[in-house]
């Protein structure tokens, strides 16, 4: 089940936020391979089928799965912030910055001719809109649009429930400059990843301007589109959404006359791909699916790298992992070499672990500070916290030490970890209870609200990996910090990263914001996953990738 991700989508590098998945997540990385690359590295950034347009039929239809209608359509409301709500999402919306297969942000001319900085000191960005580019209605999309979205974003008012507000609230002012379409955007500070700010998200203005419409009004519809599809139906009955293209749209004509999104649970997806029901299966670690995409003459297995890495979040909010040694000995207890095994090796991709809180394996800045798989060190930590080991139990004031993890129902990759996890602290003598609740509440009964000692989803990224893993770590309050702690150094270390130009000075300081998040332990990475596909043969220009923003004109069945 694919839950929370911004994939090729850069609507949630806007929101600053890295987004989640169920099945397995951090901020990506836009910094090139360092000298000595791992394995995870060496996998192509983009694995699809290239072709051009001229060799891609007109017409056709392309089915996908969604392991779950969304809760919510509006993908910058925190319940929104989904993986499977961005990736239909993705085809309705778009902004002036795209996303180029090495990561690198560059103007996206379908939304603006232009969009640089243009003064220093303060950093002033100068956007120029395609006065062409229109929301659904035929409504031109101007500096009005986005003035209202900064007002929305940039948590000057507590009632909108963002998902996150980095970026927007370092924006001292958007004005209008020539005309309608010359945006001048002014920043109190110097913030680097301004580009992740308008890759896609946008809303209309009467919609922004609205805090009911902007939290509750797309929860059953969808927020009017500005890219080449629209939303036409949502089946809550059939459970399909399906989108059409867009009449307004000003760009090239959609390859594609019709996508549909349909809702099959991760259990059922490998069943749904081999009877062709789906023309695409996202596969993960999931050995299983793997074996059965396999068996599927028509189809081949496409391998990328991915921006995702699995992990454990620990609720320190109260209880026994309110206490940083206890925390510090779960993650000492816990084999993450062996859990990155078993999920890879299966699907013929590489095992490696993830260290690094920030960047991802092979990538300039990454450092593994992880603490080692050593349960003696556990042990000692528990110690430290004033457990005594007591036969098989670890107890404190006479009560045992025990702990559970919150596992949504049908989702095997998620289970299998969580399983693993839950081997090894009970055999260090921490008994470990499973709790299965219904995966589409998941996050918006469990994980948001804080409801749950350990979890085990994955954190999906951006091209813009520091600004867009603030969020997830301070401050306490922010809306996808669902630790229950922080660390109070880490505000003036994320400013100083977030306002630094210079890649190497910021990457320097990554690295100390790296150091201080091991120090408290809020959660512990795992494994980095690669981005594993089946597609069936013909479909092009879409795939597996790390980066790449998807050209939705261009997917399509090749003519041969």
């Amino acid at each position: 089940m694919r839950t929370r991700s911004v994939k090729t989508l850069g609507s949630l590098a806007m929101l600053g936020a890295a987004a989640l998945i169920v099945s397995g997540c951090a901020a990506g990385n836009s910094a090139a391979p360092s000298a000595d690359p791992s394995e995870v590295a060496a996998l192509p950034a983009t694995a699809w089928v290239r072709a051009d347009a001229a060799d891609v039929q007109d017409g056709g239809t392309l089915t996908l799965a969604v392991s779950s209608l969304p809760v919510q359509f509006n993908i910058n409301e925190v319940d929104g912030n989904e993986a499977d709500t961005v990736d239909i999402a993705e085809l309705s919306t778009g902004g002036p910055i795209k996303i180029e297969e090495d990561g690198t942000p560059v103007l996206d001319e379908n939304y603006a001719s232009s969009a640089e900085v243009t003064q220093d000191d303060p950093q002033v960005v100068t956007i120029k809109l395609n006065p062409s580019a229109v929301w659904q209605d035929g409504t031109p999309i101007t500096v009005a649009d986005y003035q209202a979205f900064w007002a929305a974003q940039n948590g000057t008012n507590p009632a909108y429930t963002a998902a996150s507000n980095a970026g927007w609230e370092d924006i001292s002012s958007i004005e209008q400059g020539a005309d309608e379409y010359e945006m001048v955007i002014t920043f109190s500070s110097v913030y680097a990843d301004w580009q992740a700010l308008f890759t896609g998200g946008l809303l209309p203005a009467a919609i922004s301007s609205d805090v009911e419409a902007y939290n509750n009004g797309y929860r059953t519809q969808a927020p009017p589109s500005s890219g080449p599809f629209i939303i036409s139906s949502i089946d809550t009955t059939g459970q399909v959404v399906t989108l059409e293209r867009n009449p307004n749209w000003w760009g090239e004509t959609p390859k594609l006359e019709t996508v549909l999104f349909k809702a099959v649970s991760q259990d059922q997806q490998g069943s749904s791909f081999a009877n062709s029901e789906l023309d695409a299966l996202y596969i993960s670690a999931n050995a299983d699916l793997y074996s059965t995409a396999q068996t599927r003459s028509d189809a081949a297995i496409q391998t990328s790298g991915g921006t995702t890495w699995t992990h454990v979040t620990m609720n320190a909010k109260s209880g026994p992992l309110a206490d940083v040694n206890v925390r510090k000995a779960v993650a000492s207890i816990v084999n993450r070499e062996q859990i990155a095994a078993s999920a890879n090796t299966p699907v013929d991709a590489p095992p490696v672990t993830n260290g690094d809180y920030i960047f991802m394996p092979g990538q300039n800045g990454y450092e593994d500070k992880a603490l080692p798989y050593d349960p003696e060190a556990g042990a000692q930590f528990l110690t430290d916290a004033g457990y005594t080991k007591e036969g098989d139990s670890w107890t404190k004031d006479g009560e045992a030490l025990k702990l559970s993890i919150t596992v949504p129902a049908d989702t095997a990759t998620n289970i299998q970890r969580s399983e693993q996890v839950q081997a090894d602290l009970t055999e260090a003598g921490i008994p470990v209870e499973l709790n299965t609740v219904p995966a589409q509440q998941y996050f918006s009964d469990y994980v948001i609200p804080g409801n749950f000692e350990m979890v085990s989803f994955s954190w999906v990224g951006t091209p813009f990996p520091i600004s867009s893993s603030e969020a997830l770590y301070y401050p306490l309050d922010s809306e996808s910090n669902f630790t229950g702690t922080t660390d109070d150094r880490l505000e003036a270390l994320f400013d100083k990263a977030n306002s630094e130009l210079d890649a190497d000075a910021r990457i320097e300081t990554a690295k100390e914001i790296n150091d201080v998040i091991w120090d408290y332990v809020p959660m512990f990475p795992i494994a980095p996953l690669p981005n594993v596909y089946a597609v069936k043969d013909g479909l092009v220009n879409w795939g597996a990738t790390q980066f790449e923003t998807i050209d939705w004109t261009k997917v399509g069945w090749a003519t041969s």
